[in-house]
């Protein structure tokens, strides 16, 4: 099933495609350390952009000894599907479930970490609280999670357009400010393969569902739960991150604060320095021993 994906996929190790729900042919790519993986990440992006921004992350975490596994979206990278369209947000939910068991199948044995970043943090959460039996431990950065300053009135209006314009724009995001690094902000503009339009309206109304669903779930996730957040988040709201550690259940969860930083805390000057936090948190639960104590943390 394993397919060759093209010239933006370099550096990874292997690439391929299965099929999500709908028939839709979604794309991924796996970076493998030097010997046996100590564990698997899997990444679920964010809104607009695809798995092949996370290559300095996965490079990273498999010098630490890690597989890392990340897919594109339906509708994003190199994925089949009308740019950031969905029917329903629960099938990025199914389709991260798919890859999921795909990467059990392939590294049986191994603990699995789920890390979602922004509108992927919701993905993970709402697989999280539906599916925990399925991973190890769960990570979210920056998670567009809750509905921030949003009205009501918009709230309303969204669900409307949802039913009778699911294609109108809704929010143009300022996506300028999804890191401090000019670098990563002209490599963000010139990247083909990240879509730079506005969200529409029936992925709006189903976030917005989805979140108020994974709130009502929340408190009944026992998993370990690492929760990353900027304090500076021009796209999230930097409360979203508090709000989910707040409401989860989980006796094991830690909430780490980054004085200053922006949306892609692993694309920030300082992602090396973060990059080691989520390191050492991941090493310490590669067997799910003694369960530490929840944690706030602010750096």
């Amino acid at each position: 099933m394993n397919q060759d994906v093209g010239p933006h996929d370099n550096g990874t190790n292997d690439n391929g495609s299965f099929t999500g729900v709908r028939g839709l042919r979604l794309r991924h790519r796996t970076w493998l350390p030097r010997g046996m993986p100590l564990g698997v990440v899997v990444i679920a992006h964010g809104f607009a952009e695809h798995g092949g921004r996370y290559a300095y992350l996965a490079e990273r975490l498999t010098a630490e000894g890690y597989a890392v596994r990340a897919l594109d979206h339906r509708g994003h990278g190199l994925s089949d599907g009308k740019r950031t369209r969905v029917v329903r947000f629960s099938d990025y939910v199914e389709d991260l479930g798919l890859f999921i068991e795909s990467g059990r199948e392939r590294f049986p044995g191994l603990p699995s970490f789920l890390l979602g970043h922004s509108m992927g943090g919701l993905v993970a959460l709402a697989y999280a609280v539906s599916q925990p039996a399925s991973i190890d431990a769960l990570v979210v950065s920056a998670p567009a999670a809750c509905a921030g300053d949003v009205s009501r009135y918009r709230v309303t209006a969204g669900k409307v357009l949802s039913r009778v314009a699911p294609d109108a724009p809704v929010l143009r995001l300022p996506l300028q400010k999804i890191s401090r690094d000019p670098v990563v902000v002209a490599a963000y503009n010139r990247d083909p393969l990240v879509f730079r339009g506005p969200i529409r309206a029936r992925l709006g109304a189903e976030m917005l569902a989805t979140m108020e669903a994974v709130d009502a779930a929340l408190p009944r996730l026992r998993l370990p739960l690492l929760v990353m957040q900027g304090t500076r988040d021009g796209l999230v709201d930097p409360l979203c991150g508090p709000h989910v550690y707040e409401l989860s259940g989980s006796p094991d969860k830690t909430l780490k604060m980054y004085d200053g930083l922006w949306h892609e805390i692993f694309n920030e000057p300082e992602r090396d320095s973060v990059i080691r936090d989520l390191v050492a948190w991941l090493n310490a639960r590669l067997t799910r021993e003694p369960e530490a104590p929840p944690s706030r943390i602010s750096r």
